[in-house]
Parts: C-alpha cells; structure tokens; sequence
C-alpha cells in the first residue's frame, strides 16, 4: 500500500490534498504544526524539526511526500523574512533529508508560479532556492521527486486574502469592491479541489521528474474577474483606484500548462464563474 504524507495538511492548499486523499481511502497522514488531534491521521510537527520529520516517515514507512508546508503568504514576506527563508529553504531541506534517510520515498513540492516573475522577491528567491535544492538531492540521491508550481489558489477553505475570496466576503456583505490600478493585472487561477485532483493523478500514473505548472491555461484579469461578479449581481459597486499599485505584483508567463494537462492526463474542472458562485455561498452562510 503506498503510504502519503501531507505536509501543511492543517493549511489551505495542504488541506484540500489531505482532505481529498483522506475521502478516497488513501493510506495518509497530515505533517502539521497544528490540526484536529482527535484525528489518527495528524501528526503534530513542524517541518523544521528535522528529528520529528524523519521519525513520521520511518514510522509510517512513507512512500510519497507532498510538501505544502511552508511560508505562503507574499504579502507578509516584508514583514518576517527571516521565517520566509527558514521555512521554505531550511524546511524543504528537512523534508528531503527525511526521504535519503528513507530510502524510496518520493517527494513532491509545492512550489509557485512566481518564480516566473519579472520582478525579483524574496518569496521567489525561497521557491527558486527550494527547487533548485530538491533538483540537486534528486540527482545525488535518486529521489523520484517533482516541482509543482501552482497558480493562484482560491476556495471555500482559503485564507480569503486573494482577490476573488476578497470580493465575494464584501458583496456577501453588501460591499463595494475596489479594483487596485487599472484591472488589467493577471492571473492564472485554480481551485484548491482541482490541485488535489492534480495530485492524485501524479501518484497514478507514476509522474516523476518534471517541473509541473497546475494552474489554469488562460490568465484572467482583475477587470474580468469584476464583470463575473457583475453578472451575478448587477446591482454591486465597483471602484477603481487607478493611483494604487503593488510593487512587488506578480508578472510574468507561468510557462506551457498544455504539457502539464497531457503529462498528468487531467484538467481543471472548476470554472472561475463557478468558483466564485460557491465561494459567494459559502460567505453568505458564514
């Protein structure tokens, strides 16, 4: 039986992976700082105790890693960068470490889109640092591993800071929405079911090796994402700051999905309409 660990199982994208393994009867464990301890398969721990990441996967004799713990928030990179390169160099460092002392145990990082980016970011730097860090204890190790870099996640269970999570809170609330810059900002959207499903599929076709873009294939702008809100409810106030404007906001091409649908046969299904329809929901029954 293969048996999975999901670090930052407790976490946003994390969660949906371990929750959606969990359902399917996966043999699978979540690696977490904190989480439902009344749950047999959560294993309290942090990714930078190396002693307690080695003790899971022995334990449970682990076969596949995937790795969501992490750092994940760009916009408080400023604030604790200390933290930043701690949890996502030092932490997947730990994780891989687990799986030489292991022995033929997989790993799969969640990595990001951003290193795409034009614009250079000490979020990006640590998710540089950490593919290059698993490209090199693949090759000395012959770890099976990959890189999947993800696109802008969103879903019912996110953190609610990305801009769709943003709008459906204030429309739920009767609220304006505030477009910052002139709208035509992008990016590529996915819900976090569909990275779980992307994930299930690299388990089942035996996918190693590969740097693998899980994202939507089309970039869809602030503006678009305003007229989807827009044609659910007419009757929402839109308002531009054109003045305002991120430093540090992501550009850049997240390189050719196409080859990550074909190599994973698999394909988002959630659309962004649809997406934002339950996200709505969710913050109306809140």
């Amino acid at each position: 039986m293969m048996n999975i660990l999901v670090t930052g199982g407790s976490g946003f994208v994390g969660g949906y992976v371990f929750r959606y393994f969990q359902e399917k009867g996966y043999s699978v464990k979540n690696f977490d700082v904190q989480g439902d301890e009344s749950d047999n398969d959560f294993i309290k721990g942090s990714i930078l105790d190396s002693e307690a990441l080695v003790h899971a996967v022995m334990e449970y004799d682990i076969s596949v890693i995937f790795h969501f713990a992490g750092f994940a928030n760009i916009n408080k990179v400023r604030a604790s960068p200390r933290e930043c390169i701690n949890l996502n160099i030092l932490g997947t460092t730990n994780v891989l470490e687990a799986s030489r002392l292991k022995g033929n145990t997989a790993v799969i990082l969640a990595s990001s889109v951003y290193v795409h980016s034009k614009h250079g970011h000490l979020y990006t730097t640590s998710k540089v640092a950490a593919e290059r860090i698993l490209d090199n204890y693949s090759s000395l190790y012959n770890i099976d591993s990959n890189i999947v870099r993800l696109g802008t996640v969103y879903g019912e269970r996110s953190r609610h800071e990305d801009v769709i999570s943003i709008f459906a809170k204030k429309i739920s609330n009767k609220e304006s929405i505030s477009i910052n810059g002139d709208g035509e900002q992008t990016r590529n959207f996915i819900h976090g079911e569909d990275v779980a499903k992307a994930c299930e599929k690299i388990i089942i076709n035996k996918v190693f090796g590969e740097v693998l873009i899980v994202s939507s294939e089309l970039p869809t702008s602030i503006n678009q994402i305003a007229s989807h809100f827009k044609d659910i409810d007419p009757n929402i106030d839109i308002v531009k700051d054109k003045k305002s404007y991120r430093e540090d906001d992501y550009e850049g091409d997240v390189g050719q999905v196409g080859d990550t649908y074909q190599k994973l046969n698999w394909l988002p299904k959630i659309t962004i309409k649809e997406g934002i329809k339950r996200l709505i929901s969710y913050h109306q029954g809140q």
